[in-house]
């Protein structure tokens, strides 16, 4: 997913949990509730909405929805730089339209409001305390539990209502946005400043901290050029099918497939009608044709029933299939089903299969922060 896609999926994360965060405690009041159990509400549409948040968001844009987790991810050389600042702007600019929302549903004023600053060295602590905690339990689960990481973090969000004074979540962007705020029980804005900073001392202890226990991280391997296989037949339709599936279970970062036209056709000659829609079928993309300047890496052929054309490549596999009619749907499937083991088997062996696969479509892109 591009950036400003992200950016947007950032600021709408961060936005619905002001309204959660702020809702749940406009139905506390309404409703008449203790104190006691308005931190109820507020830890339980919290921790529910964040942990929803985290699992449905994460593949799009990290699902960082904390100005600390994107600074501390930064540190820890996951997230570049240059884009810090930019997440950071979207987190706040969608934590102050979730406050205007929520003021709207709330029916409450819509304009900041002056209070005198209330912040001292124990709000301080509490909130590098918080902040810290949150970053242990991210880091911790990205090294050790990546799956869990959405539920420890609404886990220990909701947690932080009781354990701490604290109604920032350990987030800066909610500091923003719960000062933008005419209701009595927030802070004012003057002392944002020194929230986020402790916030953000917190995150960096935490992140060095688990640099130091974990040790030094595993040097990168060095980038590697992705691996060319062409796949050649002397009849349209298997080397189209076999390419198309190779890239389909590929690493696409190591290996993909193209075709080699069959002697006598042209390029824009393409599978039979009923290899084409099973690929359709399917969601298989046709692999493109052959480019001769780029030196092909591995070489497949597919005989048919022993037509075979000669082959000039370097390296060489010879796949032999029985005959097939590939002008039927019956026979699209068999071609599949027998071309399916051959593939699996040559991934496997080359190291070139795909690690992380998601059923149902494509691998999703984007950032690889919390995940």
């Amino acid at each position: 997913m591009d950036l400003r896609r992200r950016l947007v999926t950032e600021a709408l994360g961060c936005g619905l949990v002001v309204v959660a965060l702020e809702g749940s405690h406009h139905v506390a009041e309404h409703l008449g509730a203790s104190a006691t159990e308005g931190r109820l509400f507020m830890s339980l549409s919290c921790g529910a909405v964040l942990a929803c948040l985290l699992w449905v968001l994460r593949p799009l844009s990290g699902a960082h929805l904390n100005p600390a987790l994107t600074f501390a991810d930064a540190l820890g050389d996951r997230t570049p730089w240059r884009e810090v600042p930019l997440y950071a702007l979207a987190q706040l600019s969608g934590s102050l339209v979730g406050r205007l929302v929520a003021h709207r549903m709330c029916n409450e004023p819509l304009l900041l409001t002056a209070r005198t600053p209330t912040a001292d060295g124990a709000r301080f602590l509490t909130e590098m305390v918080a902040t810290f905690g949150l970053l242990v339990v991210v880091r911790g689960c990205v090294r050790t539990r990546p799956s869990a990481t959405p539920l420890a973090i609404a886990g220990y969000v909701a947690a932080t209502v009781w354990f701490t004074d604290s109604r920032s979540l350990a987030n800066p962007a909610l500091v923003l946005a719960r000062a933008a705020s005419a209701h009595v029980g927030v802070m004012s804005p003057w002392e944002v400043e020194s929230f986020i900073a402790a916030q953000l001392l917190g995150a960096a202890l935490a992140v060095f901290l688990f640099r130091w226990l974990l040790g030094s991280p595993p040097p990168r391997p060095a980038a590697t050029a992705v691996e060319t296989v062409v796949f050649e037949c002397a009849e349209p339709g298997p080397a189209h099918l076999a390419a198309a599936l190779f890239n389909a279970l590929a690493h696409p970062d190591r290996a993909r497939a193209v075709v080699s036209p069959p002697p006598g056709t042209g390029l824009d000659d393409g599978p039979p009608v009923a290899v084409a829609a099973l690929m359709r079928e399917a969601n298989l993309r046709a692999a493109p044709p052959r480019d001769r300047s780029v030196p092909a890496s591995h070489n497949v052929l597919i005989d048919v029933a022993g037509q075979a054309p000669g082959m000039d490549a370097r390296v060489r596999e010879r796949w032999s299939l029985p005959a097939l009619s590939l002008l039927d749907e019956a026979g699209a499937k068999a071609l599949q089903a027998a071309l399916r083991p051959k593939l699996h088997q040559l991934l496997a062996r080359r190291g070139w299969e795909r690690l992380h696969v998601v059923s149902g479509g494509p691998t999703p892109e984007g950032p690889r922060a919390l995940t």
